[in-house]
């Protein structure tokens, strides 16, 4: 049994050193490179791998990993404990001297004790607090935890909290590549088209801690449904009703007018659910109050389709109160945001569900006052995907006839879909379903006075409860009084998009006639590099969109096509 010792000690072994540490030697006493080297040997490594090596110590078996290293690979070295950490940061010092923040020569990098909490936002960014550069995200498709010493069990926990963010991280960026690649174009045409609509919206902080009745959120789920059954009619103006934007046929159905929607949603598809909804809507006036019972506000994400704001009124009487979910880290975006023609942001969620509990809980007035979810079910039952009067339950009763049942069982059986055990009985869902309940859980995990009433569907990680039907039982209204908008906004927006057009245009020459138009301060290639690397919105949605490459010329030919689609939108604003 070795000595305790509070710092970590150097053992002399017949093969080389061991530590001992806290009461434990971290390396065999007789041959302390030979377990490593051996896990190391046995390893599988595939390209684009981000190897996290937790408690590396003397760095054993970093060269045999090294040499066996496939293309876009990288070392991570996590120590969690400070007098380890010391230790190994020491080793590596001797080891590589000159190893600086844009050397990847050498692929080895060792984070600082007080970064492990940050890994996503250190993976994701490519950069440390203490200014050493990782290879860019996109390089890496997995990460692997490698435990390369017996001071792994000290934090044993906390490194695989860590190898499971750094996967998610991974994961996440080349799922919102997937979304962008598909919808990538369609998210920058919606902004362009409610950018130019904001000048005559209603400002979000005309809302925010205004609501002061209980908010109870809808979704499209099919417990939202049996919430609406349990509760008699009259009841809901004791309530502020917020729908997603699929649920409102649901609540048309029952007579139940909203206090407001939210919308996210980019493509075509979603209008199914405004048909028959338009005519119970009542715009509100940007200068004054919004004091009617039966207005309905929407709360429209900045890139959700912009036709959908015209079934609720039209754009200039404030009746639209837009918000801005960032879809990608863009210099784009970020020139809007400072330029202050970006609405306030909010998270991005990727679920219109979650964005509009995260939008309720800003509205209330306080924290003690009860939010509701319901039809947030991110799961079905067999034979049914959606509550009745849904759009896709109206639209499964379109296409019934004698070779397709009303009762949707293919949902429950198709590829990727499992059954597992939900708040009421068995139901079914699939990864991205699960997924949405698993990041409303977390997110929402804590937050005050949040109950979930839907009465089937996964747990979301919140207390159940049923409706007091009897709270605040005054029917008055809420004071939400309406901002006047920025007088200036108007004036900026136009000249962004004759900025945007000149830049366009200018970019548009340079590519077809090159140095024939050359300006007399750079050369063609550092103007286009210049006019591409601010409008991301050309080339997001390309496969390889995560990367400008101005010298490729394939690349340039795909971004001249793109040129054109949105000059022309452009000019119809």
């Amino acid at each position: 049994m070795p000595e305790l010792v509070t710092k970590p000690c150097l053992v002399q072994t017949s093969q080389g050193f061991s530590v001992s540490y806290n009461g434990r030697f971290l390396y065999s006493k007789y041959a302390p490179a030979k377990a490593i080297t051996q896990t190391v040997a046995n390893l599988s490594i595939l390209p684009g791998t981000l190897i996290l090596c937790a408690s590396p110590c003397l760095w054993y078996g970093l060269n045999e990993l090294l040499a066996k290293f496939p293309e876009n690979c990288f070392v991570l070295g996590l120590e969690a404990d400070a007098e380890l950490h010391a230790l190994a940061k020491r080793e590596f010092d001797q080891r590589w001297p000159s190893t600086n923040a844009d050397n990847f020569e050498m692929p080895v990098a060792l984070l600082e004790t007080d970064e492990l909490l940050d890994i996503v936002e250190i993976i994701s960014a490519g950069k440390t607090k203490h200014g050493v550069s990782l290879p860019p995200i996109y390089q890496f498709r997995r990460a692997l935890l490698l435990e390369m010493s017996g001071g792994f069990a000290f934090h044993a926990d906390f490194y695989r909290q860590i190898d499971s963010a750094a996967e998610n991280a991974i994961a996440s960026f080349w799922k919102n590549r997937l979304t962008l690649t598909k919808l990538g174009r369609l998210f920058s045409r919606n902004l362009f088209h409610n950018l130019a609509r904001l000048p005559h919206s209603t400002p979000l902080s005309s809302f925010r801690k205004k609501i002061d009745r209980p908010i109870v959120i809808f979704g499209a789920g099919e417990s939202a449904g049996h919430t609406i059954k349990s509760i008699p009619q009259k009841a809901w103006k004791n309530f502020f009703v917020l729908a997603v934007d699929a649920a409102l046929p649901v609540l048309k159905a029952s007579d139940i007018e909203p206090d407001a929607i939210v919308a996210v949603e980019s493509q075509l598809a979603i209008e199914k659910a405004y048909i028959g909804c338009t005519n119970a809507v009542t715009p509100v006036n940007n200068n004054q109050a919004a004091t009617s019972s039966k207005k309905t506000i929407m709360f429209a994400d900045i890139s959700s389709r912009a036709q959908v704001t015209a079934h609720v009124g039209a754009p200039d009487v404030g009746t639209v109160s837009y918000f801005a979910s960032d879809f990608s880290d863009t210099n784009f975006l970020k020139d809007l945001q400072t330029n202050g023609l970006l609405p306030p942001p909010i998270p991005a969620l990727g679920s219109v569900g979650l964005t509009a509990t995260y939008l309720a809980l800003q509205l209330r007035a306080a924290t003690d006052i009860p939010v509701y979810v319901t039809g947030l079910d991110f799961s079905f039952s067999l034979g049914a995907t959606h509550t009745r009067g849904a759009p896709a339950h109206i639209a499964r009763l379109s296409k019934t006839n004698r070779l397709m049942p009303l009762a949707n069982y293919d949902a429950a059986f198709r590829p990727g879909a499992t059954c597992v055990q939900g708040k009421n009985g068995a139901v079914y869902t699939d990864q991205a379903l699960s997924g949405y309940a698993g990041q409303f859980a977390g997110f929402f995990h804590g937050a005050k006075n949040l109950f979930d009433i839907g009465k089937s569907g996964l747990p979301l990680g919140i207390p159940i409860a049923g409706l007091n039907t009897d709270a605040h039982k005054c029917p008055c209204a809420d004071d939400a009084c309406a901002e006047k908008i920025d007088e200036c906004l108007e004036e900026k927006v136009a000249g962004f998009f004759a900025q945007e057009e000149s830049a366009l245009e200018r970019l548009k020459e340079l590519l077809m006639y090159g140095d024939e138009v050359r300006s007399e301060k750079m050369s063609v290639q550092e103007e286009i590099t210049a006019i591409l690397a601010r409008r991301e919105y050309l080339y997001l949605h390309f496969p390889d969109g995560y990367l400008c490459r101005p010298t490729d010329i394939d690349f340039l030919k795909r971004v001249r096509s793109e040129i054109d689609f949105f000059l022309k939108d452009i000019r119809q604003l």
